[in-house]
């Protein structure tokens, strides 16, 4: 199935790719609502749990230092297990009657979220293509300074202490995106920018 064209302009299935999301995740959708709650911070102190549940995870791995083979095997491993139990778990923990059109609606919405976030990565991408082919000058450019930044921190502080904050960075998005934090944001940085020109 072609998600969309090179141009990045048009996105040819949004609702069939949504719909077939939420299929694959039929099994899981109890488990993505609360993670979906989780994420978008529904309560003050979800903030707080979703810094601790990464914080603790990264801790576990920093405490038992694996190899990146054994640790990538070993995450894989119980990712496979967890795809293999938990619909068949999940049943038994959340009982279908207690599924209702609140609960049908939040999955539907965090699966159109979750599709539109990997539409909005899919254009990204087809944006740096896009820049290669038009202008492969500024691309060489904006590609080393980038990579070169991104080296530079690797080599100034420890590489799972800078995947732990990239991985909070990424798990925040969702809640301040809800509160409307990166829209003021992006408000104030264009103020910014006009009161500079």
């Amino acid at each position: 199935m072609k998600y969309f064209s090179m141009n990045g302009d048009s996105f040819s299935g949004a609702g069939d790719n949504t719909k077939s999301l939420k299929s694959n995740l039929r099994g899981w959708r109890d488990i993505f609502v609360i993670a979906s709650k989780l994420l978008k911070w529904e309560q003050p102190y979800y903030c707080g749990i979703v810094f601790g549940i990464i914080s603790l995870f990264f801790l576990l791995i920093w405490y038992l230092d694996p190899s990146l083979i054994t640790g990538v095997s070993m995450l894989m491993m119980i990712l496979c297990i967890c795809d293999y139990i938990i619909p068949f778990v999940s049943p038994m923990i959340f009982p279908e009657a207690n599924w209702n059109s609140n609960k049908e609606k939040e999955f539907s919405d965090a699966c159109k979220a979750l599709s539109e976030a990997r539409a909005s990565v899919r254009q990204s991408l087809a944006g740096v293509f896009r820049l290669k082919d038009t202008n492969p000058w500024l691309y060489v450019a904006v590609a080393t300074v980038s990579l070169s930044t991104l080296a530079w921190l690797g080599n100034q502080m420890h590489n799972l202490m800078l995947l732990y904050f990239m991985v909070l960075i990424l798990a925040f998005i969702p809640g301040l995106a809800h509160h409307g934090i990166l829209k003021k944001g992006a408000t104030a940085m264009g103020k910014f920018g006009k009161k500079r020109d």
